[in-house]
């Protein structure tokens, strides 16, 4: 027997005869055509210093032919430049403004994509993966992709120049697709008239059914005006500042990033690396790295594929592994934030990233991507530097322009209007319970939600779960309000879970101007659960403050399938009957302790109790 295995493994480890010859000849092929290249540039160094003059009187040519390419590129440039308004503009940004250019007026076009319903069930199971592509002219822009739904939310708002009006603008709806083309599931197309601001309107797309909500306004501004600058910059507004600086910089060709994206041409790639994009298969392409955006190009089978990450959502890059052996970095972002042209990957615990993986020298592609982080990094604190100075001057300036005022006028606070973006889906939510808590809003938040308040842990340790982890109330500036991460581990009652569960809650608070009402939303994930990673459960709580002792609470909950599964209506009714009862549970226990924290006082200690219905 031992023989048997030796001589096996002999044949396993040592190659063939056939597989010897193989290498041989491949070995022999690859140091011949070494050889050749070797002796191919020998040669032609040889004749290069045996004929100095001849390759002196050459290069001189080639310099001029050089000297009168770029001039006839200047030339088309310009021609092309008087034929195209929108180009025109553009490059009347940045060049020298004379009298004649500084009386032309360019119209800025902002589209808003908000959403779209009833669109068509372009794959097998019904469902569909929507994106769109906004065109005007020769500008285009693309949303992001929003996997699965038939009612997708987009919430983008893009940019367009425009010479004159009327103008058209096409939105046309695709449907993603990774090996075959994408179906164009319908489009639209509006003129643009004159000079003014619709609302959120609803357009019927040239499809058998599906409607998309688009809000469109349209403004004439000088080219080189400041408004004009900011709207044509406005994806990213941290840009202006080292924009304003550039305004007189020559535009030089297209480079690789304005190639494959809509930016700016004087946003250069400083380091591009050929790698692949992880999905269903390896996505080969190649990443580009400027000093505001991470961008990545693919062309596979055919299929374009166009993935741009704004550095502002970059929140962690790390080392990774793909299948083993292959080097990989995953780029994490910002919880709500997604890069545009392709959906993102989650991990058990909800954060969403993307992996890259093939690279010819992984630590050297991780080593650049670190140090733009950090040169973007910086350049964001230098502007809040330069914003703090300029503050107090200008509060200084309103205070003696009010003491010189003969008339007395009331104060007039101007707020900037700042879209956030939702924190929970708000079509999944029904209505679970209404109730009356003893006390205000806003002691609710301390008592029940505070850093310092010990309801939760000791509600917890009454349910007898572990682990628990609360982080400190932080101010978010993608919801608004406030935002904390909540962990732990919970017991499960089905037959179907395992024992007990990890769960991730992200909980946001936000209070009114005068306190008196509170928005309490709550995001909750269970990991360990069959199909845990399929559905987040939803809840929102209003509390509105009814007398100095009491408040109204309306709590609202719901299941937001995050991808599509066979079992989603069992899903949902079973994930919402357990949570209403927890809701109810948690609001009892919350008014019991507030009681109980008024009749012992401030420095007592009490326990949660838990009803077991």
């Amino acid at each position: 027997m031992g023989a048997q295995y030796c001589s096996w493994l002999l044949r396993f480890l040592l190659p063939s005869l056939w597989e010897a010859e193989v290498a041989i000849s491949a070995a022999a092929l690859l140091a011949t055509v070494a050889l050749l290249v070797v002796l191919d540039q020998t040669a032609s160094s040889t004749s290069a210093t045996s004929s100095p003059p001849s390759s002196a009187a050459e290069a001189c040519g080639r310099d001029s032919r050089c000297r009168r390419q770029r001039r006839s590129r200047r030339a088309k440039r310009s021609n092309k430049a008087a034929a195209e308004p929108g180009l025109a503009s553009e490059i009347e940004i940045v060049a020298d403004s004379s009298p004649s250019r500084g009386t032309t007026t360019v119209y800025v076009i902002k589209v808003e994509l908000v959403s779209a319903k009833y669109l068509i069930g372009a794959n097998l199971n019904g469902t569909s993966e929507p994106y769109a592509v906004i065109s005007l002219g020769d500008q285009k822009r693309f949303s992001s992709m929003v996997p699965s739904p038939r009612n997708p939310v987009w919430g983008e708002e893009f940019n367009f120049l425009a010479g004159e009006l009327p103008a058209e603008v096409t939105i046309t709806i695709y449907d993603w697709d990774n090996v075959c083309k994408c179906k164009v599931i319908g489009s639209v197309t509006l003129a643009i008239l004159g000079k003014d601001e619709t609302g959120a309107t609803w357009y019927d797309l040239d499809s058998r059914s599906g409607q998309i909500c688009l809000r469109i306004s349209s403004v004439e501004v000088l080219p080189t005006s400041d408004s004009f600058f900011k709207q044509y910059t406005e994806t990213n507004s941290h840009r202006k500042m080292l924009l304003n600086k550039q305004r007189l910089a020559r535009i030089e060709d297209s480079g690789l990033l304005q190639a494959i994206t809509e930016f700016p041409h004087n946003e250069i790639v400083h380091h591009s690396y050929s790698c692949a994009l992880e999905r269903s298969f390896l996505h080969c392409g190649r990443m580009c790295i400027s000093s505001w955006h991470l961008c990545f190009h693919s062309n596979v089978f055919a299929k374009q594929l166009n993935v741009i990450i704004p550095l502002q959502d970059i929140y962690e890059i790390r080392r990774s592994q793909h299948s083993l052996i292959n080097p990989a970095i995953t780029i994490f972002l910002h919880t709500g934030a997604g890069g545009h042209g392709a959906p993102t990957l989650c991990c058990q615990n909800g954060s969403i990233r993307y992996k890259f993986t093939s690279f010819w020298n992984r630590n050297r592609t991780f080593r650049a991507l670190e140090a733009a982080l950090q040169s973007y990094r910086a350049t964001l604190d230098a502007e809040k530097q330069v914003r703090s100075h300029l503050l107090p001057k200008a509060e200084s300036m309103n205070v003696i322009s009010s003491r010189t005022d003969s008339i007395k006028t009331e104060d007039r606070s101007i707020e900037l209007a700042i879209t956030y973006q939702p924190f929970i889906n708000e079509h999944v939510l029904v209505d679970v319970t209404s109730d009356t808590f003893p006390g205000t809003a806003k002691k609710f938040f301390t008592v029940i939600l505070g850093d310092n308040a010990m309801f939760f842990q000791q509600y917890r340790d009454a349910r007898k779960d572990t682990d628990l982890k609360l982080s400190k109330w932080h101010v978010s500036d993608v919801y608004g309000g406030n935002f904390r991460e909540v962990t732990f581990r919970s017991l499960c009652n089905s037959p179907l879970c395992p024992p007990d569960t990890a769960v991730t809650e992200l909980q946001h608070a936000s209070f009114s101007k005068d306190k008196r009402n509170l928005i309490y939303e709550t995001k909750q994930q269970a990991h360990d659960v069959p199909f845990g990673s399929y559905f987040e459960i939803h809840c929102r709580w209003s509390l509105r403050t009814t007398s100095s002792s009491t408040c109204q609470v309306d709590i609202k909950i719901g299941v937001n399938m995050k991808k599509w599964c066979i079992l989603q209506s069992k899903i949902k009714s079973g994930a919402t009957d357990e949570y209403r009862r927890e809701v109810c549970k948690i609001l009892e226990a919350a008014s019991d302790y507030t009681l109980r924290a008024e009749s012992n006082g401030p420095a007592s200690d009490d326990t949660v109790a838990i009803s077991s219905a």
